[in-house]
């Protein structure tokens, strides 16, 4: 697909969720709510240099783990790369997840490690997509950008509920990943314009 037509279908779909001419990321992942027609919870926590960014399936809505050690402008670019996937419809395929989660609970049943962490096969939705998808969730998430700014800095205030449990369920597999050197399928995207270093919005 060419660039121009990219460009047309993001800016299609941008024009459709009648987005404010400025908004933040709590903001946009209210609009992006009702269009997807699920919850999208936001979760910083440190990811231990392993990825920047990932989202996960529940029953009960999407949830986009982004770095927290990183500059504000860099957390928008991770965040919307992971919303770009969800409004472009970009599907993962059940077997990817279960390979991601072999890796990551090495010594446990993908079924059960699936059920205990109370998450869909959409759990590793970003593992391996093709430059083609990536390509197209890059030129929504420039556009987007143009409409959100950040908020006050978060300085790790404690998760809480759903969300404290679901990062301390990923903190022993990330760190499993980065200290077994595995790569659990992660690729590095392009660094975010003006994110004063580290890589951008790597996926799971």
């Amino acid at each position: 697909m060419r660039v121009g037509r990219i460009r047309r279908r993001c800016k299609r779909l941008i024009k459709e969720l009648g987005l404010p001419s400025s908004t933040d990321l709590p903001g946009l992942c209210a609009i992006v709510a009702e269009r997807v027609g699920r919850p999208v919870h936001l979760v910083p926590m440190s990811l231990g240099g392993v990825v920047s960014g990932m989202t996960a399936s529940t029953d009960d809505g999407y949830w986009v783990f982004y770095e927290l050690r990183t500059s504000p402008w860099h957390q928008i670019h991770i965040v919307l790369h992971e919303i770009g996937h969800l409004l472009l419809g970009h599907e993962q395929d059940p077997a990817v997840t279960e390979d991601a989660l072999r890796m990551w609970t090495p010594s446990m049943d993908v079924t059960t490690a699936m059920r205990r962490l109370g998450m869909t096969p959409g759990f590793a939705r970003h593992h391996c997509y093709d430059n083609l998808t990536e390509r197209e969730t890059e030129v929504l998430g420039t556009l987007l950008m143009e409409r959100v700014v950040p908020t006050s800095a978060d300085h790790g205030l404690p998760l809480r509920g759903r969300a404290a449990e679901l990062a301390a369920a990923l903190g022993p597999a990330l760190r499993h990943v980065r200290d077994t050197g595995g790569t659990a399928g992660t690729r590095r995207a392009p660094r975010a314009p003006g994110s004063g270093g580290g890589g951008g919005g790597a996926r799971v």
